[in-house]
């Protein structure tokens, strides 16, 4: 659901542009826990804002973006890589 509201059948028309998504949500996009996507905003590998409530939160566009990069809106592995 999510990735068809962010990848919709109008062809991208709509970016999302505006829209942010809670960590659950991105946790669930890219098949990992909550926490991963904490740590990576954390260490700059996804860009988030806080709310006034210190919440993360994460542009939709740019959600978007990490999936289209990695094939056909499969995850992609953000993790740091050995070696």
């Amino acid at each position: 659901m999510l990735v068809a509201e962010l990848f919709g059948s109008n062809g991208g028309a709509d970016d999302g542009e505006g829209r942010f998504l809670r960590t659950r949500e991105v946790a669930i996009l890219f098949q990992v826990s909550e926490r991963a996507v904490t740590d990576w905003a954390r260490k700059g590998r996804i860009r988030s804002v806080r709310t006034p409530g210190g919440h993360r939160r994460y542009p939709a566009s740019h959600v978007r973006t990490l999936l289209a990069a990695s094939g056909q809106a499969d995850p992609i592995d953000l993790r740091e890589t050995e070696g």
